[in-house]
């Protein structure tokens, strides 16, 4: 399959690029700064800007399905993350952006869709967050941490919430998929995904493991399209 990956420089994007690659798919890679991905066999690099329209229809054209990873920008690289900043002040510049969140899911999700629906595009997962469910499916301890994390983050969470009702209410085969808080380190691909899945909301799963999912969302899982699937541990 070949799968347009939207936010490709991000931590999870630069991850699920990686493992669609290794299960053997082609990947368009769209981002705002493409001289930031190295090249490989059966990757396409694309400029994209999910704030405009027509630069994303020409972007994910020709793909099979689009894997949207973008979210409030760090303002540092997964490898500068990794290698100089550690886990610990990623996580701080992750809750700093969280605060200041802007439009970029709000207004370029919707775009996202209108571009699938331009170019034919019919299946789109999209990234989110457990802070977007009620809770219902958790412990009542993590419910109380996603209510903690929904007031401290109800920027972001608004954000998100605009988005993700843009996605349930288009006509495209759509999952949702919200993760647990998200940690730059190895992957072991042992996680937790599903409708209604029982996860913990702020046990740490990596950006590896996330996007093992989101992959797994777009060509392997019929049975997730149309719902909101959990994923962490």
């Amino acid at each position: 399959m070949k799968i347009a990956v939207i936010g490709a420089t991000g931590g999870t994007g630069k991850k699920v690029i990686e493992r669609a690659l290794a299960l053997g798919h082609e990947v368009i890679a769209v981002a705002r700064r493409p001289e930031a991905i190295s090249g490989a066999e059966g990757l396409t690099v694309r400029k994209g800007d999910v704030f405009d329209l027509p630069v994303m229809i020409q972007a994910i054209s020709g793909a099979e399905a689009v894997i949207s990873c973008i979210g409030p920008p760090l303002n540092v690289s997964s490898t500068s993350a990794k290698k100089g900043l550690g886990n610990l002040s990623a996580s701080l510049l992750t809750i700093k952006a969280n605060f200041s969140p802007g439009t970029v899911m709000s207004v370029g999700i919707p775009n996202i869709i209108a571009a699938c629906q331009h170019t034919g595009v019919k299946r789109i997962v999209m990234q989110s967050g457990i802070n977007l469910s009620d809770g219902r499916e958790l412990s009542y301890v993590n419910r109380l941490a996603v209510r903690l994390m929904r007031r401290i983050f109800w920027k972001a969470i608004q954000d998100k919430r605009i988005a993700e009702q843009a996605l349930i209410q288009s006509d495209l085969e759509w999952v949702i998929m919200r993760a647990s808080v998200l940690q730059y380190a190895e992957g072991n691909l042992e996680y937790t995904a599903g409708p209604l899945a029982h996860i913990n909301p702020v046990a740490a799963l990596p950006f590896a493991d996330c996007a093992d999912g989101l992959v797994r969302a777009a060509v392997s899982q019929p049975d997730w399209t149309g719902k909101i699937v959990n994923i962490g541990r």
